[in-house]
């Protein structure tokens, strides 16, 4: 837990200082195309994230007075798996757009390798917390991949009407 901890902090701690970073170097390399491509990945990845937590909320069930966790694989997440973790890393990399400076592309490159680290991990409580349903969730929607997540739900529901 001690480890989880310290990982949340050290990963609050980048991610703040990275926003610090965008506002000082804002445009450093005056690359007006790096800036446009950076405030269009920016609010891309708001609205992922804020899909997510809709789409989140539900996870839970009440039974019998006691709330369960259950395997949420609609809304955004019949698209891709981490949606929460995809949606930091087009927010990171739309920082690194803004600033365009060395020292947000370091931040940056840490913060998406630690955010590849925990999704390996959430990957591993999941299996454990939902066992053979999460492996099937898994074959069938990518981890981060939106563009294939998008082309697999196209192709299945074509898969669907062809069935009926």
């Amino acid at each position: 837990m001690r480890k989880i901890l310290i990982g949340h902090i050290a990963y609050i701690t980048l991610y703040l200082s990275l926003i610090l970073l965008t506002t000082l170097f804002y445009n450093s390399a005056n690359l007006q195309i790096m800036l446009y491509a950076g405030w269009l990945l920016l609010v891309l990845g708001v609205i992922i994230l804020f899909a997510s937590v809709k789409s989140r909320k539900k996870g839970y069930i009440t039974e019998k007075g006691i709330k369960k966790e259950i395997l949420v694989d609609t809304g955004i997440y019949a698209y891709v798996r981490h949606p929460e973790y995809l949606g930091h890393m087009l927010i990171i990399f739309s920082l690194i757009l803004m600033a365009q400076c060395w020292i947000n592309i370091m931040v940056g490159s840490t913060l998406i390798a630690l955010l590849f680290f925990a999704i390996i991990e959430e990957e591993k409580r999941n299996i454990r917390k939902f066992g053979d349903a999460y492996k099937n969730y898994m074959k069938s929607v990518p981890s981060m991949n939106l563009f294939a997540g998008i082309f697999k739900q196209l192709t299945r529901k074509k898969e669907d009407r062809y069935e009926r």
